[in-house]
């Protein structure tokens, strides 16, 4: 089974950090340059598309999604049409990639991981579901670290989504229609509207009815939560979530958990000693004011 790991780099100097602890990882884990794809907005300048080269990664152009922020993951469905593949692996790029995935990856399911907290509320999720006419209330679920309360069984994290190439196209027209609506709509979303992405691909893949499968913990792993998630619920983490918890110098920052520290302290092996200077600069002013 061939995956190809896709991620976006936008114009925010985030993105250049960020993306250079993505590939640093993911190369390490042995994953080829040939099976990774930065999509690169043309906001990004041409540099989104040298951090890419440096790395023997193809970056190919990504249009904006429909809100022109959060949604830029969907047309990445699009952009790899034409690619020889089973799997897409549609990152965030504030993630580390420890591992390759194929052992988790699955040619006739969607696999993602549901939402940590309530976010947004059911009764938002509610709002939607009225405007988008789905007639019955989807099944609903505890979040992962808010078990009070509950979410729709689809409403799960964006950042990392493992699609069969097969359910590319339709999932991607579906998620894209959907996301326009909710644009338009934006104010049901109240204060959430930067979940507009994640919601509109719940209701597509409701809507579509395709077969899911929800990802282990371990595998798109919320660093900042470390603390308040039981440690006998997971094993050591292989994808990093770590939502620009990263120090001056360019590496992730630790949380005091021991599993997920020794997962962060291999991260940081690979980025100790390489970590381009250009991008170290970028990372110091952005994580420490007193130095803008």
């Amino acid at each position: 089974m061939r995956l190809r790991y896709s991620f976006v780099i936008d114009d925010d100097p985030r993105f250049l950090v960020e993306g250079e602890i993505f590939l640093r990882t993911l190369l390490a884990s042995g994953v080829a340059s040939s099976d990774i794809v930065a999509q690169v907005t043309a906001r990004s300048g041409g540099a989104g598309k040298c951090l890419a080269a440096r790395f023997g990664v193809r970056a190919i152009d990504l249009p904006l999604g429909p809100d022109k922020a959060y949604c830029n993951k969907i047309n990445q469905l699009f952009t790899l049409a034409g690619d020889d593949f089973d799997v897409l692996v549609a990152c965030d790029t504030d993630l580390a990639i420890l591992r390759p995935l194929d052992r988790i990856a699955r040619t006739d399911v969607v696999r993602a991981r549901r939402v940590d907290l309530e976010n947004p509320p059911l009764h938002v999720l509610e709002k939607a579901r009225q405007l988008l006419d789905f007639p019955e209330q989807p099944p609903l679920v505890p979040t992962g670290f808010a078990p009070e309360a509950m979410t729709y069984a689809l409403n799960c994290n964006g950042g990392m989504l493992l699609i069969p190439r097969k359910f590319m196209r339709p999932l991607g027209e579906t998620w894209l229609r959907i996301a326009q609506t909710l644009v338009a709509h934006r104010q049901l979303m109240e204060r959430w509207t930067n979940h507009i992405d994640q919601v509109a691909w719940a209701f597509a893949m409701l809507r579509l009815q395709l077969p899911f499968e929800e990802l282990p913990l371990e595998y798109n792993f919320p660093t900042a939560l470390a603390k308040k998630i039981p440690a006998d619920t997971y094993e050591r983490p292989v994808v990093l979530h770590h939502h620009h918890a990263v120090h001056r110098n360019g590496r992730i920052r630790k949380t005091g958990v021991r599993l997920v520290d020794q997962s962060i302290t291999e991260a940081n092996r690979c980025l100790r000693r390489h970590f381009n200077v250009n991008l170290r600069r970028i990372a110091s002013r952005l994580w420490n004011p007193a130095s803008r």
